[in-house]
């Protein structure tokens, strides 16, 4: 496969998912919007740094493989869009109450018991308090409980901080202290995922609009933080050179997805996915003998088995996990995925700006694919709903006033009650 093709179908790829972008920017008037957080990510990982690998090192899959992945990546995308201009005036009606009480108690709440599940292995690790990735490593395996409920609750601390009426010094504080938990779980993920939620929240929580300038500025700030994680957390050479193709070697999805397709793996009919969105998200506590090759890793375990039975990190396969599953029809079921996403993250937009409530911003986080769920590849859409109804519910404790969503869509509470819920 020759470099001009290479490169002609991932610019290809590229151009139609910026073009997506820059059409959803213009529906919310805003340039940082619920597609920026996939970008942040998708970018990097499957265009800017697979390009730096391939040109050095060249790739070895076939073209179809190629130019399906890349294509099936720009259907994801205009889909989403797509969905998104779609729900301009639905508002999914939620059986719970909610108020503006309780914001401040609940985010001290999450943040000290993040704290107290993640203290027992800070304490059993603590020779690599300096090194936290060290302690991501040795953790992969019998932790999940504490490692990411802890991280969960300090996105949750993050969130609820954010929306409550109190001090800058306050909201400081707790912000800080999050993202400093986070630091110590070793995942850069995580820690880029809080950042993405104090970005969301600027536009979609305190009403700003971003124009395109000050978003380039975002979006180099927020690579300088990757880098920095990325440099923070293993080696990555002594050179310009070497630093980028360590980094180009670590975003490996597209090369893996290529070689399911072109490897011919058996179709799995779906079962992959299944796993992956039930019983991968279940914690092994409550699971003991939850099977290791669940979803993706049933992919490791055929193509990197040393690398999934040392249990340091075995790697991603991207849309692999679903053309293993669905073969050339991957690309449909993908499209009508992101669809859906698209029209659900439209709906909260909606949701969140007459209600002004951190649930419903939880619920704009999770469809713009925030990582608040730090627990794999599945897509946990009913722990979302859980969760988001939970927050509506222990905001109603102890308030003056709770509202309930009516019938019609054009107000469900009094513009003046804005203010209770605003910082």
């Amino acid at each position: 496969m020759s470099l001009d093709f290479i490169n002609i179908v991932l610019l290809g790829s590229l151009l139609v998912t910026i073009l997506a972008y820059l059409k959803l920017s213009s529906i919310d008037g805003s340039y940082i919007n619920v597609l920026l957080p996939s970008l942040v990510f998708t970018v990097p990982a499957y265009y800017f740094f697979p390009s730096i690998y391939m040109n050095i090192f060249g790739n070895n899959a076939s073209p179809y493989a190629f130019a399906y992945i890349y294509s099936t990546l720009a259907v994801e995308n205009v889909a989403f869009v797509y969905g998104y201009s779609r729900g301009r005036k639905q508002i999914v009606r939620l059986p719970i109450g909610w108020s503006y009480h309780n914001f401040v108690l609940i985010s001290l709440t999450a943040l000290i018991i993040g704290v107290l599940l993640y203290l027992p292995i800070l304490l059993q690790f603590r020779q690599d308090l300096l090194d936290p990735r060290r302690i991501y490593e040795q953790t992969r395996t019998g932790f999940g409980l504490q490692f990411y409920v802890s991280s969960f609750l300090a996105y949750i601390a993050i969130i609820l901080i954010l929306f409550a009426k109190t001090s800058r010094l306050t909201k400081g504080a707790v912000v800080a202290a999050a993202l400093g938990l986070l630091l110590l779980h070793g995942s850069k993920g995580q820690v880029l995922s809080a950042v993405l939620l104090l970005i969301l929240f600027h536009v979609y929580g305190a009403g700003k609009r971003v124009g395109l300038g000050r978003t380039l500025v975002a979006y180099s700030a927020i690579a300088l933080v990757v880098i920095a994680l990325f440099a923070g957390s293993m080696f990555l050479g002594d050179s310009l050179q070497e630093m980028l193709e360590t980094i180009s070697e670590y975003s490996d999805y597209t090369r893996n997805a290529m070689m399911v397709i072109d490897e011919h793996f058996p179709l799995q009919y779906g079962r992959l996915t299944i796993e992956a969105n039930t019983i991968a998200l279940i914690p092994r506590a409550l699971i003991p003998n939850k099977r290791h090759n669940l979803g993706g890793l049933y992919l490791d375990e055929e193509f990197y088995p040393q690398k999934l039975d040392a249990d340091a990190g075995a790697p991603a396969f991207g849309i692999g996990l679903q053309y293993a599953d669905f073969g050339d029809l991957a690309v449909v079921y993908l499209g009508i995925c992101s669809l859906l996403r698209g029209w659900l993250a439209r709906v909260f937009v909606n949701r969140l700006n007459l209600t002004h409530h951190p649930a419903d911003f939880f619920m704009v986080a999770f469809f713009a694919d925030v990582g608040l769920f730090p627990v794999g590849s599945g897509w946990f859409l009913a722990g979302a709903i859980l969760v988001a109804l939970l927050l509506r519910r222990i905001s109603t404790i102890g308030a003056e006033r709770v509202y309930w969503d009516r019938q019609k869509t054009t107000a469900l509470i009094p513009s003046s009650s804005f203010n209770g819920g605003r910082s």
